[in-house]
């Protein structure tokens, strides 16, 4: 009876090491910045999104539980100014995983430079390469509603 109990606690604990330990060469991945310019984009309607002046404040972590309707854009943020070389990263999951969803930054201008997205999760980089102001945004492409959740840091 000892020994089974041992064993639970330390399987528990492997478990869990592993769910805290990034494996190897995921640091790689996700640290990769993909800037504007290689992304696919696409005009959208502004009229949803509002304007900051204030802008990011450097180094924000912004903790995401946002449910998005079917075919609709939802945003993360405001516009705000960047600067070139500011960086949008996000590490979300959404759910259902079999949705497809576009995640990326809206330009005041209206283009939404994306990152297409499935089976459930991103862990991606955005490099601001022209200064400007921005939105950060998720479109749900599929015809159900979608819950993210995460973090976006910029």
């Amino acid at each position: 009876m000892k020994t089974k109990r041992l064993m639970c606690v330390l399987m528990a604990c492997v478990l869990t090491l592993a769910a805290i330990i990034p494996p190897a060469g995921a640091a790689d991945a996700s640290s990769e910045v993909i800037w504007l310019e290689d992304l696919e984009w696409e005009w959208i309607d502004l009229s949803a999104v509002e304007y900051d002046a204030a802008g990011p404040t450097p180094l924000t972590s912004v903790e995401v539980d946002k449910t998005v309707s079917a075919h609709s854009v939802g945003y993360f943020s405001s516009f705000m100014s960047f600067k070139a070389n500011d960086v949008v990263a996000f590490n979300c999951s959404y759910s259902p995983s079999s949705a497809n969803m576009d995640f990326g930054v809206v330009s005041s201008t209206g283009k939404f430079h994306l990152i297409n997205v499935k089976g459930g999760s991103i862990s991606q980089t955005i490099g601001i390469n022209q200064a400007g102001s921005y939105a950060v945004a998720v479109r749900n492409n599929s015809s159900q509603t979608v819950r993210v959740v995460g973090f976006v840091n910029y």
